[in-house]
């Protein structure tokens, strides 16, 4: 992990069976006591001893991390058309050398949609 990974760091109640007690001051989720956004790994430590509010083993509250990432990068249509056909032809070239050519085009037009990047384009956008 490097040191400038951001996470979200938390002061949470981590007992499933219960609630937090009413008299706990909690943000408005009504199971986190505090919450930060650290941005440098390399200050994380200093923000909490400094910031976070101090809680006694086996109270039901929890100190908690979680990174924050960027959300995944999405192939374009083209580039996993690509990549299908890729993966298609070497498949056929270790199983079936001498047929490659012929299953490969069997393939494609038994599934045209599987390799075309437009259809592929369209799958993707009716998902999101």
């Amino acid at each position: 992990m490097g040191q400038g990974m951001r996470a979200l760091v938390s002061v949470f109640w981590a007992n499933p069976n219960t609630m937090p007690p009413p008299t706990s001051d909690t943000l408005p989720d009504g199971k986190s006591l505090w919450l930060c956004t650290i941005l440098d790994r390399g200050v994380e430590r200093e923000i909490i001893s400094h910031y976070a509010p101090r809680v006694r083993p086996g109270s039901g509250w929890s100190h908690g991390w979680s990174p924050l990432l960027d959300p995944p990068k999405r192939w374009s249509g083209t580039r996993k058309a690509a990549a299908r056909r890729r993966n298609l032809r070497r498949r056929l070239e270790k199983a079936v050398p001498l047929f490659a050519d012929q299953f490969e085009e069997q393939e494609l037009q038994r599934r045209p949609d599987y390799f075309d990047a437009d259809s592929i384009e369209r799958e993707q956008c009716n998902k999101n």
